[in-house]
């Protein structure tokens, strides 16, 4: 258990690490047809710790009928120039308590709420992480040339960064790669058809003995029959033969 909480720090800890210099985020929800519907939304500066995301959003922005409506959300982090990408999947509520509000309150976002904290549109939301996947690379011109390189040279994917899927639910913390999952998943199925018995021939089944019978007198009466009215023919011809 001890080991399986030093994971999941371990993890927390690397994603925080990963996104706490990316401002902006791609907010994905789920539309009111269904489809899904992004927009950039700045991130709250606190530091991730293995759980939860915090944003303020606009209480009358179709963002937040549609979490209410469907609380399923992915949040993309983004950075180019350190060569890092943060996907996670959770679910989103909205959270007044005033408390938090104050806490990640900051004046820079008077420019969208005017009258402060206790502007009336000002809604905060919590994003619940369930699972996290992050692509992390080297940043520099020459460290990625240097990395294809060696992964040219190796046939080796991860020589160009680390690829990692994390699930990050209470108690539920692990770690594996993209690979290592697409490889469990074939595996039942493979092992399914290996344990299949072969299939039996078919056999042609032997005649059995009353058939046999039945077909050799079927034989016989052919004969005697055809026997029968070649030698009546013969007579025939014979009695047209004498008359002449």
């Amino acid at each position: 258990m001890a080991s399986r909480k030093n994971k999941a720090a371990e993890d927390a800890q690397t994603i925080a690490k990963l996104i706490e210099d990316i401002d902006i985020t791609m907010f994905t929800t789920v539309g009111s047809e269904g489809y899904l519907v992004s927009r950039p939304l700045s991130t709250q500066k606190a530091q991730f710790d293995g759980e939860k995301v915090w944003f303020f959003v606009a209480g009358d922005s179709p963002k937040v009928a549609e979490i209410e409506r469907n609380s399923k959300v992915n949040l993309a982090y983004a950075s180019k120039g350190r060569n890092t990408y943060v996907s996670m999947a959770g679910d989103a509520y909205v959270n007044n308590d005033p408390v938090k509000i104050e806490a990640f309150w900051n004046d820079a976002l008077k420019a969208y709420f005017p009258r402060g904290i206790n502007d009336p549109k000002l809604t905060l939301i919590e994003v619940a992480v369930r699972t996290a996947e992050f692509w992390d690379g080297p940043g520099s011109l020459i460290g990625k040339a240097i990395a294809f390189a060696v992964a040219r040279v190796t046939k080796r994917d991860d020589a160009m960064g680390e690829n990692r899927i994390v699930d990050l639910r209470q108690g539920r913390a692990t770690s594996k790669s993209p690979r290592a999952r697409a490889t469990a998943a074939k595996t039942p199925a493979r092992k399914a058809a290996s344990s299949r018995a072969p299939a039996k021939k078919a056999t042609a089944k032997k005649p059995t003995a009353k058939k046999a019978t039945a077909k050799k007198t079927a034989t016989k009466r052919s004969a005697t029959t055809s026997s029968t009215a070649s030698k009546k023919t013969a007579t025939r011809k014979a009695t047209k033969a004498a008359r002449r």
